[in-house]
């Protein structure tokens, strides 16, 4: 609640603002939502399959899960004038905390000034996401889910702050040009632990053109953290090793920062010609947190319309390895011991190695409704998407999971 009360503050003011400066009639409102009713099931005894690291369980072996992809939305817009709006919009779904407590994801008042200009000021979506703003409203994706190897790592996807974003006519399309920046919310499970993102800031750009049949994306982003303190305590371990035991505990230990930075690029396209489509994502990211972790991460989904029917296909692979930061130290004690494996965690925690082959079959039964069936074969090598029964992340694992889904939106 703390979060939210300055957020509202601004808002208010942003308000105020647009009424006094010209005076409109009043706003008309817009009501609306959206939600997925989500089932899945695969029979990897022990493995629990997340479709982002937001979520503290997923879809469990051998039994028929509904919490994964579930998922309900409420939002309302206010149209005050031409130039002046706003939005506010809140989720319900499975949380990093195992919760189902909503969360405030959009709250914004939006200036256009001139129609090439517009300036948006309050909570808001890093601009990530090819199919719309938001990887929640299932219904904008072709899939079941977005790409677990493209997003499932980036759950840090909101911040308090504003963008801006320029538009104008090149050639047969329209390009745009958005900054943005704020402060960071999000957070994230790993290990069976809630992690969140306080004293972190977001800043990023992305570059779009658009025409009736193709969409070409560029997108960079860079969030600083500050007053991390979840390796502390590892690192107040490790300079506990006399230096006749280990010489490279303490070394390590230097090494361990409470701040640290994450950085992603990436590029897309969007191509639609009659029935076919295809869309294609690939990007890069470095985590700078000890012991550094860098990667790459691609999407690729093709479908064809048949009337209501829309047969898809599509791959996603992602590898994200950490820095080389050997430590060995003697199993002089139990002690030791600990410390070792709890290192190993630390040094291993986001090690991703895995792909997945997906097929699927939408169909859309009424206005605003679509069904969907998806089977994902995935194999990972290495996961924190894939996690045992006590949340810590699996290796050398397959799993094939059939999901069934209905979006909506009204």
């Amino acid at each position: 609640m703390n979060r939210v009360r300055p957020l509202l503050a601004l808002l208010a003011a942003c308000a105020v603002s647009s009424l006094h400066a010209e005076s409109p009639a009043d706003p008309v409102w817009r009501f609306g939502g959206f939600g997925t009713f989500g089932a899945g099931y695969h029979r990897s005894e022990g493995v629990q399959y997340r479709r982002d690291l937001e979520q503290e369980s997923g879809y469990t072996g051998r039994k028929l899960g509904f919490r994964g992809d579930t998922r309900f939305g409420l939002q309302a817009n206010a149209r005050f004038d031409p130039r002046w709006s706003a939005m506010v919009q809140t989720v319900s779904r499975l949380r990093a905390d195992g919760s189902w407590q909503p969360d405030l994801t959009w709250a914004f008042v939006r200036h256009s000034p001139a129609d090439w200009l517009e300036v948006r000021v309050g909570r808001l979506g890093v601009d990530i996401y090819q199919n719309g703003d938001s990887r929640h409203v299932g219904y904008a994706y072709t899939t079941a889910r977005p790409s677990i190897e493209l997003y499932g790592l980036l759950t840090q996807d909101r911040f308090d702050g504003m963008d801006a974003t320029v538009r104008r006519t090149v050639g047969t399309g329209v390009a745009s040009f958005k900054l943005y920046g704020g402060g960071t919310r999000g957070d994230f499970n790993l290990y069976g632990a809630e992690f969140r993102t306080d004293n972190t800031r977001t800043l990023g750009a992305t570059l779009e053109w658009a025409s009736d049949a193709l969409t070409l994306r560029a997108a960079w982003g860079d969030m600083y953290a500050r007053d991390d303190e979840s390796l502390q305590a590892l690192a107040v371990a490790l300079r506990q090793v006399p230096a006749s035991v280990s010489p490279q505990a303490a070394l390590r230990a230097d090494r361990i920062d409470s701040a640290h930075r994450v950085n992603f690029a990436g590029v897309g396209a969007l191509y639609e010609h009659g029935a076919f489509s295809l869309d294609a994502i690939a990007g890069w990211e470095r985590f700078t947190g000890f012991p550094g972790f860098e990667g790459w991460a691609a999407s690729v989904v093709a479908a064809f319309r048949v009337g209501r029917w829309k047969p898809y296909a599509g791959y996603g692979r992602i590898v994200f390895s950490p820095d080389d930061k050997p430590l060995s130290l003697p199993a002089l004690n139990s002690g030791l011991v600990e410390l070792q494996a709890a290192y190993d965690r630390v040094t291993d925690r986001l090690r991703m190695d895995q792909y997945t082959l997906t097929a699927g079959l939408r169909y859309d039964l009424a206005a605003n409704h679509a069904l969907k069936f998806q089977l994902d074969h995935t194999r990972a090598a290495a996961s924190a998407m894939l996690v045992d029964l006590n949340g810590l992340p699996i290796r050398e694992r397959s799993v094939t999971l059939y999901t069934l889904v209905l979006d909506f939106v009204f």
